[in-house]
């Protein structure tokens, strides 16, 4: 008997069987096989099985938009070979014939077809009108997890499987946990080829395992995702129905095609997590780093794929906190306070940057800076406390021009810190760590009003440098000793 596989972007593949004599195809409610496609007309097409001649013709009724056979459109009757396929509008009928008196025969078993770009050719030519509604659907995926859930539904509707899933190349360590055949799937992986069971039996492959046959797999197949040489996922479905039509070579080919769709799209959704990624990189260093570091910085990440980890390393951090800012606040209002402390900050954050500084936070009413993570800018100790000695003179500026006097203390010290940036995929942070870090917070607090005092690491190295006045012991939370403090005054004239 005669018989089409219809499909259509819209549902699974359903099976016609011809009847003897004429079968009318198109939109209206009386034709044999109906099609909601708009493309198609009411009277479309028209199919006559002669089964004295064991023949299949087809002819055009006049149709607006034509009736299409392997690709080109008829205007005559056509006789119908086996394996043609007839596209009206939107919808592709594939004509097979069945034997209803068949010999038996042993069950087709394993065929596999390497992934060729022929093979990808032909199987993106026959499928196009499917495809561009795959394509369309799947370019609304922005991300890679929803573009696998749209792939795998639509392979299981538009080939009418009970199990379709697609997984990525770091996952393959899963497939045993999701049931199928490992054998079979790392055959596809490691030849990148098209593997097609039609029928399942014991019998099939020694090594296709007992929990398929325990799951009643029937047809199995299963496409490489690839993209030129990379291999960047897997697709497997299976069918368990016993009354389902087994997958075939037209089923492969489908498979193969929307499997090239599935690796665009993986392509496209990992393209942009990637550029959503650099821009919130960007955005981070941005607010730390003066932008020509900031750029070199995410060069790096941008080639290695991470921002440096937390390591240990000597560096020079630097507090500056305002003093009484809640009284300033209350006594100014929140617009005028707020507008003074942006102003604050982005005076002194733009010294930070000029003196080749690093800002690791704001803090309400103060900020932490850190100097010495470009190696290839020499004293660190030097240019943190030049800045502090601007950041001094650009407020005592700033104070003159307005009524709201503002006061700082600066606290610098020297010392082994572990630094880094630290954080998941949402978010990052720039973090400081240690000793040295808590020293110069506690000396902050005591270099009130508009002072600089630092601890003994950067008195060291900047000794002979600038004018410093000995304070003697400061006491600092968590340390059960006292810190040598010294005050800076002022830089000697060159």
């Amino acid at each position: 008997m005669w018989f089409f596989i219809v499909r259509s972007p819209w549902g699974e593949p359903t099976e016609y069987v011809l009847k003897a004599g004429k079968t009318t195809i198109g939109r209206s409610a009386d034709a044999d096989i109906q099609m909601a496609d708009q493309s198609a007309s009411r009277a479309h097409a028209e199919v006559e099985n002669d089964p004295a001649t064991r023949t299949v013709t087809i002819r055009d009724l006049g149709s607006t938009n034509g009736t299409y056979v392997n690709r080109e459109r008829i205007n005559h009757m056509l006789i119908l070979q086996p394996e043609d396929s007839v596209r009206i509008g939107e919808h592709i009928l594939t004509l097979y014939y069945r034997d209803t008196h068949p010999v038996p025969m042993p069950k087709r078993g394993m065929g596999t077809q390497p992934l060729t770009r022929d093979l990808m050719l032909e199987a993106l030519e026959h499928h196009a009108i499917l495809l561009y509604k795959i394509a369309r659907q799947l370019n609304t995926a922005l991300d890679v997890e929803t573009a696998l859930r749209e792939v795998s539904d639509l392979m299981r509707i538009s080939m009418g499987a009970d199990k379709c899933e697609v997984i990525l190349a770091d996952e393959f360590g899963r497939l045993a946990e999701l049931g199928f055949p490992t054998s079979i799937a790392q055959m596809a992986i490691d030849q990148k080829t098209a593997v097609i069971i039609p029928e399942v039996s014991a019998d099939t492959d020694p090594t296709f395992g007992k929990s398929s046959l325990l799951m009643r797999v029937r047809s199995v197949l299963c496409v490489p995702v690839v993209s030129g040489d990379d291999l960047l996922g897997l697709i497997y479905m299976y069918k368990t129905d016993p009354g389902s039509r087994p997958f075939d070579d037209n089923d492969l080919h489908l498979a193969v095609a929307i499997g090239h769709q599935a690796a665009l799209t993986i392509q496209r959704t990992d393209l942009i997590k990637r550029v959503q990624k650099e821009q919130q990189i960007r955005m981070l260093l941005q607010r730390f780093l003066s932008p020509p570091e900031a750029e070199y910085i995410l060069q790096d990440y941008v080639r290695t794929g991470r921002l440096p980890g937390l390591t240990e390393q000597r560096l020079t951090v630097l507090f500056a906190d305002m003093m009484d800012s809640t009284g300033m606040a209350e006594t100014m209002g929140a617009k005028r306070f707020g507008e003074m402390l942006s102003n604050y900050y982005h005076d002194m954050t733009s010294i930070i940057f000029h003196h080749g500084g690093v800002l690791d936070k704001y803090l309400g009413d103060g900020l932490m800076a850190v100097f010495g993570m470009n190696k290839s800018e020499p004293g660190p100790e030097s240019n943190a406390v030049r800045a502090g000695l601007e950041m001094l003179e650009t407020l005592d500026a700033m104070n003159r021009r307005s009524p709201d006097q503002i006061n700082i203390g600066i606290g610098i010290n020297t010392g082994l810190v572990v630094a880094g940036y630290v954080g998941t995929d949402e978010r990052v942070e720039f973090t400081v760590l240690g000793d040295t870090v808590n020293v110069a917070y506690q000396l902050e607090a005591h270099a009130r009003p508009n002072r600089i005092l630092v601890g003994p690491g950067t008195t060291g190295a900047v000794a002979g440098k600038f004018d410093l006045r000995r304070v003697g012991p400061v006491d600092v939370k968590g340390r059960t000793k006292p810190v040598q403090a010294h005050e800076v005054m002022c830089e000697p004239p060159a």
